[in-house]
């Protein structure tokens, strides 16, 4: 059995344990399903400040929640916190994981204090790994590890792929990314992938600046050269406010409690939104703006984990757009649009 408290980090900066998640064993005569459960700490449940993690699924309450989720055997908000392809390769790799060891509890366990977002896992009665920051001084280095991992990837030691390790455990998404900060932020770094058959990473530095001039509320970025060969996006994180503090994220994946990224619609997306969104008006006015937007563009990968909930100290509105690139080269039929009914 895996036992986490889950905390949840305030925009404040304060953390508070939210509650404890709980993981029997997997059962193994009906092909590995995972049950798990979720409760509220009453601490938290009177805590001023408190709302609910999920406000769909997990709304506050001193009940026990049942995951109902026998792949992942946790609820949605808490997968979100992991990465997906990318970051897990290089988790698996870090941790020398074998294919019985990286379920999702088992993950969020090593997670840690690593994951995107405000919440954090520690086993009962552990600190929790402590978390050093990348600085951006080393983007043209963990370019070049990036390289090496993609192509080489049982030649690269671990000591020499450390960097990478620390940097690059968290984003999610199929591409070379990793975690760094400098003096004034936090940034998402977003790396060429050596199968790359054009310049990806200016093209999407583009098509963010376009959404911009289009009046896309977008995350911040900026494109940086590394040498005279490489260059990097630097996304800024918006889930770490001006004051160091986080601001909580939920995939719409999650609270659409969809099996997989591409089974819904923008319709599906606005009823979510007229639901808990704290200003519901102008979220679907840029819910649609962006629909717009990635029609345009050919953003055609337009998926339910590119659209997020963020919760700060206005309670629930739609998070920057991020992701926004043409898919030059593959289906030109927008995950989003395919089932309108």
């Amino acid at each position: 059995m895996i036992r986490l408290d889950v905390w949840l980090t305030l925009p404040t900066g304060e953390s508070i344990k939210a509650g404890t998640l709980v993981v029997a064993d997997s059962d193994t005569a009906r092909g590995g399903r995972l049950q798990g459960q979720f409760r509220y700490t009453p601490e938290y449940l009177k805590h001023p400040e408190a709302f609910p993690l999920d406000p769909l699924n997990l709304p506050l309450s001193a009940e026990t929640f049942d995951a109902n989720r026998p792949r992942a055997g946790v609820h949605g908000v808490f997968e979100d916190s992991l990465p997906d392809d990318w970051g897990r390769k290089l988790m698996i790799r870090h941790y020398k994981l074998s294919r019985g060891e990286q379920s999702v509890p088992d993950l969020l366990r090593l997670l840690g204090k690593k994951g995107l977002g405000a919440l954090s896992y520690e086993e009962k009665g552990s600190p929790g790994p402590e978390t050093t920051s990348v600085s951006s001084q080393h983007l043209q280095e963990l370019a070049l590890l990036v390289e090496k991992f993609e192509l080489e990837p049982a030649a690269a030691a671990d000591d020499e792929l450390s960097l990478l390790f620390q940097a690059g455990s968290s984003p999610g998404g199929a591409r070379p990314k990793a975690l760094v900060e400098d003096e004034n932020a936090s940034y998402l770094a977003k790396f060429a992938s050596a199968r790359d058959q054009m310049d990806v990473v200016s093209l999407e530095a583009a098509a963010m600046e376009v959404g911009r001039r289009a009046g896309i509320d977008t995350a911040e970025t900026r494109l940086k050269q590394l040498g005279t060969m490489r260059k990097c996006l630097l996304v800024k994180r918006f889930d770490i406010n001006a004051a160091g503090g986080r601001n909580h994220l939920v995939s719409m994946q999650t609270l659409l409690k969809a099996d997989d990224y591409y089974n819904a619609s923008y319709r599906d997306l606005a009823e979510v939104i007229r639901h808990i969104s704290s200003q519901p008006v102008h979220d679907l006015q840029r819910l649609y703006r962006q629909m717009v937007f990635n029609t345009m563009i050919g953003n055609t990968d337009d998926h339910l984990k590119n659209f997020l909930m963020l919760h700060d100290d206005t309670g629930w509105r739609l998070s920057p757009a991020f992701d926004l690139i043409p898919n030059i080269g593959f289906d030109r039929e927008h995950v989003l649009l395919k089932c309108q009914c």
